[in-house]
């Protein structure tokens, strides 16, 4: 795409509630004087029609590419003006918008020129983040291959059924073509399932025998590398011979759960007392057993009674089977008192019907096994009674299993130790949510019985089949707002995919093993956490780079008087709160100035060094809750940016109060206000940064040591990963490494201190001069020096018996 900069700034009256409160003629008159800006119109409404019709015709008449809208919340009309603008070539990122009416009109108690000189600021840096802009071409998503079912799952053939009724030709990794075989074995994965066994093999025949469908007997899954639209899938060959590899365009994993036996803590000995898979399998082999027959719904006992439900109704299931199969079968189910009977009016009347007892028990006093008796505590009259058995039949115990577990590893999907492999979704728009890394379906997401597991089948079909289509069309095309992997740069670290949640980095086949070198689009979230961690700045977001943010961080920070502050804004937490400060007329504290990012996690430490280094005296970073992050760990991952920057500001000689993390939700718009007065005061009693040459040298080393590569390495190994409850090695705020860390801080920067003055004039320094100049100890210079030596960064020369240095 053409790099021109043309850029539009649309100021929104608002429908009064913006002008006469902000000198819209006057903010215009600032904004013309910027040689960046090729056009500035007031608007009566710029989201009506009338509105969007003059920014289109101004947009083909000027050839304007980038647009600033002054106006409200981006949060509720961005996407519109994405939408209605996209036909002129005017795509997401070229529109940047300042809610001139809630963070600034509607919360100071300014004069009309005030308001403008605050808006103009705003503006200004919002002008600057688009001229670094370098738009990209969308990208269109190209289908190679049929969509893929594998691991084995019975949700394999819903997904094949949905494909083939929407003409999409599917392959069946399978591990057998018969599929009585695999009916023979499903009580082992879903029992209490055997009235659905009918309606399953009509699904089984309708999918064998379609030429749509191409079954294919595999051994073991190898590996998946790709994208969406074009993986390449390798598996063993069951008899001796080199791994067969498929090209696909999508991928439905198909896995199911395991059932174990919940072992001798409840008795169970595989004869007497069972569970219910094993139950199955005794009817299958041998009929139904007669005699008493107790069901005990032991979950809660397990320490799951989430899965009480779903144990309730498969032994169910067995037992309706049971009595209907034969006369002299006594059964009686055993509960917690704390679960409620999941019968139907229609399955009450059954059960009374042929005898069936349901007999609560008090939870709080496990019942006990005996030869032949359960003992258990009446929650009515607190007396224990006992029920005779002769088979005593126990919840089973629910698992990913092994083969699922390793399965889901290889594509990529995160499986923590014991629990299933449901993800964590982002609470984003729909439109900014990736999708899995794959579609999957079945019981090892999520514990469920056989008919659910089908639906997820479908779902994920339909899901694959529409992306399928889309790309047919030529109408897929990756989402703009995601990271993109500069390969030159790339040293095959990994640490971008151990730190992503969204499961968007993948690596590809290359010299030295896997490489993590490129990001599938259609997965990412753009939540941008990876890109601000990577040790080698390789990861760029794109149309929201770092440098463009360092762009609009310099913009505003120059222009901030004494007493005015920095703070950027969590779309879904710190903005949205001052947004609803507004939208409420609440009163703020006009000399903070709030900038728009998607997620903190998208903030690089460099961006923050950047605008200590141009001029602001503070900086707040403002999120969501800790525990509501909605790009799960983004707020986690500012945390360790923002706990970096303190010690690097103290070893400035600043106040490390001056950067701060805050915490808030869409619904404290008052909190909001609380929060930046507080921090406006505190960075007021500081006083302003002291701007003379010794400090500003100071924060160069800053800006330089937090782009440094083995301090971004050392800062992203303690970052919060996916599968982690707490921060790598409980560190977080372990007094071994926070030591290590600033250990490693005050080396690098030093060194970085070192360099920027050996740069700056091109020079010899001996030890004496580069101490003076660097108002430092000779050892800390010395010892930068030497390492700096060592690596190469700089050369050692004598001149008249003095060791001096030089780039």
């Amino acid at each position: 795409m053409e790099n021109n900069k043309n850029i539009g700034i649309f100021l929104c009256q608002c429908d009064g509630r913006i002008d006469p409160w902000v000198d819209l003629p006057r903010l215009k008159e600032e904004l013309t004087k910027n040689s960046l800006v090729e056009q500035v119109e007031i608007l009566p409404l710029s989201c009506t029609a009338p509105g969007i019709n003059r920014i289109r015709s101004l947009v083909q008449e000027k050839g304007l590419n980038r647009l600033v809208i002054a106006g409200c919340e981006a949060r509720i009309l961005l996407k519109k003006f994405h939408t209605e603008l996209a036909d002129l070539g005017i795509l997401e990122g070229q529109i940047d918008m300042v809610n001139l009416r809630d963070h600034v009109s509607a919360v100071h108690k300014l004069q009309p020129e005030e308001m403008a000189a605050k808006g103009a600021k705003l503006i200004q840096a919002s002008v600057a983040g688009l001229a670094a802009l370098e738009p990209t071409v969308s990208e269109k998503v190209e289908f190679v291959g049929p969509v893929m079912l594998l691991g084995g799952g019975i949700a394999t053939y819903s997904a094949a059924q949905e494909l083939l009724r929407k003409n999409i030709d599917c392959l069946l990794a399978v591990l057998t073509e018969e599929y009585e075989d695999e009916i023979r074995m499903l009580h082992e994965r879903y029992p209490g399932e055997r009235h659905y066994y009918d309606r399953l093999r009509k699904i089984m025949k309708e999918v064998d025998e379609s030429p749509l469908v191409r079954k294919i007997t595999v051994g073991e899954l190898q590996s998946v590398r790709g994208r969406t639209g074009h993986y390449s899938v390798t598996f063993s060959t069951l008899e001796d011979g080199p791994p067969k590899v498929h090209e696909v365009g999508a991928i439905i994993a198909c896995l199911d759960g395991q059932m174990l036996n919940q072992g001798s803590n409840f008795g169970h000995d595989g004869k007497t007392v069972i569970c219910q898979t094993e139950t199955e399998e005794l009817i299958w082999t041998h009929g139904v057993p007669g005699g008493k027959i107790v069901f005990w719904i032991n979950d809660y006992e397990a320490q799951t009674p989430q899965y009480a439900y779903l144990s309730s109704r498969c032994a169910w299931s067995i037992a309706r089977y049971m009595v209907e199969n034969r006369k002299d079968v006594d059964i009686t189910f055993m509960y917690n008192n704390q679960m409620d009977i999941p019968l139907s009016t229609e399955e009450r009347q059954f059960g009374r019907k042929h005898k069936i007892k349901w007999i609560p028990y008090d939870g709080a006093l496990r019942p006990t096994v005996q030869a032949g008796y359960v003992t258990y505590c009446d929650p009515r009259d607190h007396v224990e009674y006992e029920i005779p058995w002769d088979k005593l039949i126990l919840s089973p115990r629910r698992s990913v299993g092994v083969e699922s577990t390793r399965i889901a590893r290889i594509l990529g999907l995160e499986s923590e130790e014991g629990k299933f492999l449901a993800t964590k979704w982002e609470k984003v728009r729909p439109e900014q949510a990736g999708r899995d890394v794959l579609f999957l379906a079945g019981s090892a997401q999520h514990p469920c019985d056989l008919h659910e597991a089908l639906r997820h089948g479908r779902q994920a079909a339909v899901k694959a089949a529409e992306l399928a289509k889309r790309a047919k069309e030529g109408t897929l095309f990756a989402p703009r707002l995601v990271p993109v992997v500069e390969q030159a740069l790339c040293t095959g670290c990994g640490l971008c995919k151990e730190i992503c949640h969204c499961g968007g980095i993948e690596p590809v086949e290359g010299l030295g093993g896997g490489i993590p070198r490129h990001v599938d689009p259609m997965v990412c979230t753009g939540g941008g956490t990876c890109a601000a961690s990577c040790p080698n700045h390789a990861l760029i977001l794109q149309n929201n780079t770092t440098l463009q943010r360092e762009a609009q961080a310099t913009a505003l920070a120059n222009s901030l008087a004494e007493g005015e502050v920095m703070a950027y804004g969590c779309a879904w937490g710190g903005l949205a709160a001052a947004d609803h400060a507004g939208l409420k007329g609440l009163t703020c504290d006009p000399r903070l100035y709030l900038l728009r990012v998607g997620c903190l996690g998208q903030l690089d430490p460099s961006v923050m060094a950047r605008a200590f280094l141009e001029g602001t005296n503070g900086l707040i970073l403002i999120g969501c809750r800790p525990d509501e992050c909605h790009h799960c760990y983004g707020l986690d991952h500012a945390w360790s940016r923002v706990n970096l920057m303190k010690k690097l500001l103290e070893l400035c000689g600043l106040d490390r109060r001056r950067i701060a993390l805050g915490h808030l939700d869409l619904n404290q718009p008052e909190q909001y206000v609380v929060l930046a007065e507080s921090f406006t005061k505190l960075i007021n009693e500081l006083g302003p940064i002291e701007r003379s040459p010794e400090v500003q040298e100071k924060l160069g080393g800053l800006y330089a040591t937090v782009n440094n590569s083995r301090v971004r390495w050392v800062l992203g190994a303690t970052l919060r990963r996916p599968w982690e409850e707490v921060y790598p090695g409980n560190q977080r705020n372990a007094r071994a490494f926070d030591e290590d860390l600033l250990g490693i801080l005050k080396e690098e920067w030093m060194k970085a201190r070192i360099a920027n003055l050996l740069n700056s004039d091109k020079r010899f320094f001996d030890l004496k001069e580069l101490s003076q100049s660097l108002k430092a100890d000779k050892e800390d210079v010395m010892e930068g020096l030497q390492e700096m030596v060592k690596e190469g960064a700089i050369r050692r020369v004598h001149k008249e018996g003095i060791a001096q240095y030089i780039v």
